[in-house]
Order: C-alpha cells, then structure tokens, then sequence
C-alpha cells in the first residue's frame, strides 16, 4: 500500500514538472528528433498520442508538413470529420504507425 501511495506521488510530480517545462518554451532533446522522424512521414497516416489539457490523447493523424517547432496534420474525428491542426512537436508524447 505505501508503495502505491510513493509512485502516486512520483507520477504526480513528473507530470507537474512537464506542464512547467511546457509552459516556459523549455524543449526536452526528444522533441529535436522527433522533428525529423515525423519529417519521414510526410504524407502517411499515423496514430499521435498528444498531450491536451491534464490527459493524453491518440488518434490517428495524417502528417501534412512538419518544420523544427510545429507539425501540420489532418486529424481523423469521426466517420467523415476531419480537421486540419498545428501541433507543438513538444506536445506530441509517442508517434505509431
């Protein structure tokens, strides 16, 4: 029980610690190669887990562009729903194909 109770609080402070270094600009090293893996994609349809908000999401993406900050993608939201987004390479927690 009281080591449920310490990786709680491990994974509490991680993730606080990744909000602050979001929201100070700060770049993690594995957002520089993300760059240029996404950059091989260029036109294929991956699935994205994103950061958004307190949760993750994954969905399935079609990568459009991608430059040393940013990816352009058409993001899959239903049957026929999609919508073209910029991402933060930052944000982006695991690509998959």
């Amino acid at each position: 029980m009281f080591g449920f109770i310490m990786a709680l609080l491990a994974y509490s402070k991680v993730k606080r610690l990744e909000r602050i270094l979001r929201e100070n600009h700060i770049r993690p090293t594995g957002a520089v190669s993300l760059g240029g893996s996404l950059r091989e994609k260029v036109g294929s349809t991956v699935f994205l887990t994103i950061y958004e908000g307190e949760g993750d999401t994954t969905t399935s993406c079609k990568i459009l562009d991608v430059d040393e900050e940013w990816a352009h993608v058409l993001r899959n939201e239903g049957k026929k729903n999609q919508r073209e987004l910029l991402i933060r390479l930052e944000d982006i927690k695991q690509v998959r194909e």
